[in-house]
């Protein structure tokens, strides 16, 4: 079989020049991927979704991203019409296991974070930007009960529940320059990247805080996630690089960094002391090209594999979320069960199939583990039991 990246060339090894500019540094100077649209995607709350997406590198700044055009417009208001957050749980916020397979909702980890590292007062006003359905300001009030809250969402489906939040004083649909006040804390977690013009979104953000607040931004990084490529209402896909110098140049302040307190994830802390500092640094496109071309081979190897499985045998995927429901798709849904840690999501069903614990795995199965390669080989010796074959995935 021949090397899929080899096989649909460009005339300029595997990116070929695009029209559009760079949403993020405005040059026209895109990229494009040819071999991203034989890739089947998947949508940020978990759908599978089709091939034919489009994916470009800008030469100028580095960003890799999604060329907006009708096609992606229509497609991100269709799921955005249907957007079910976290529907494998019930609604429960997604858990992050640690190495001992410990479970603990994404955002409750977050602001235990901030209590620890971020130096925050015993009493402010909190703006969370994108609130979904009110699972960041559940774990913000249970940990600082001296603050209020105001929530901003596209829509009123959460209304009801976010308005009934202990600590929330408000709720809102408009945009955050039309919301009243000013704010000590801004947060935005996983916004930007779901953005056509993250820059303007960013610069309203950022008037909202009061001189000494602090703005939390909360992004996934691709580089230590190829599954973050595929996710077909993604815009834009951040490094750490990249984040720093776009904060830099569109805030002219800098940005504070962390990439361990959420796995696969950017926390960045942004202080308004009234400091400024001169934009630098190089954009790295030559080595983002190159990661990003690995990364879709990696893609391309995950899904053959997982093909020779389902070939030889029944076949059970590890997971629930963006890996699993993309490679349900890739596998025209011949999967037979999920498993997955998360208690909330054991007994469920995912894309019409159960969902086990490991535990409770059919003796005999075969099943894949759609996860990174090191998150892959940490999980397996906690879950593996006798006469169940798991498949770790090809190294990246």
């Amino acid at each position: 079989m021949s090397d899929p990246i080899v096989a649909r060339r460009g005339p300029s090894g595997s990116l070929v020049p695009c029209l559009e500019a760079c949403r993020l540094c405005g040059q026209h100077a895109l990229e494009e991927f040819t071999n991203f649209p034989k890739l089947r995607r998947a949508t940020s709350d978990c759908r599978p979704w089709s091939a034919g997406g489009r994916l470009a590198l800008c030469r100028s700044c580095g960003a890799v991203q999604k060329p907006e055009d009708e096609q992606i417009a229509a497609e991100i208001e269709q799921i955005y019409a249907s957007y079910a957050l976290y529907h494998q749980g019930g609604g429960s916020e997604q858990a992050v296991f640690s190495d001992t397979g410990h479970a603990l909702p994404r955002s409750a980890r977050l602001v235990e974070a901030l209590r620890q590292h971020a130096a925050l007062p015993s009493q402010g006003r909190m703006l969370d930007i994108g609130c979904g359905n009110g699972g960041n300001l559940k774990s913000f009030g249970k940990m600082f009960p001296g603050w209020t809250m105001v929530g901003t969402e596209l829509d009123e489906r959460h209304r009801h529940h976010i308005e009934s939040i202990p600590g929330v004083e408000g709720f809102f649909t408009c945009l955050p320059g039309e919301i009243p006040g000013d704010f000590d804390l801004v947060m935005m977690l996983h916004v930007l990247e779901h953005l056509v013009q993250p820059g303007k979104f960013l610069h309203m953000a950022w008037a909202k805080l009061v001189r000494g607040g602090l703005l939390v931004i909360d992004l996934p990084d691709h580089t230590c996630n190829p599954f973050d490529l595929i996710i077909a209402d993604h815009y834009s896909h951040f490094d750490a690089g990249l984040a720093a110098r776009w904060i830099q140049q569109t805030l002219h302040t800098d940005a504070k960094i962390v990439g361990d307190w959420l796995p696969k994830e950017l926390i960045l802390l942004v202080r308004k002391d009234g400091s400024a500092s001169a934009p630098g640094g190089e954009t790295g496109s030559h080595t983002a090209r190159e990661l990003v071309e690995n990364q879709l081979l990696w893609l391309f190897k995950v899904r053959e594999q997982a093909r020779c499985i389902r070939q030889a045998s029944g076949l059970g995927v590890f997971g629930t979320s963006i890996a699993a429901a993309w490679l349900f798709g890739e596998l025209e849904g011949a999967v037979d069960f999920f498993v997955d840690e998360d208690l909330n999501r054991v007994g469920r069903s995912f894309q019409g199939r159960p969902i086990y614990a490991p535990r409770d795995v059919p003796a005999g199965s075969h099943v894949f583990l759609a996860l990174l390669p090191k998150t892959a080989k940490a999980i397996e010796p906690r879950v593996r039991r006798q006469g169940v074959v798991y498949h770790l995935p090809p190294e990246l």
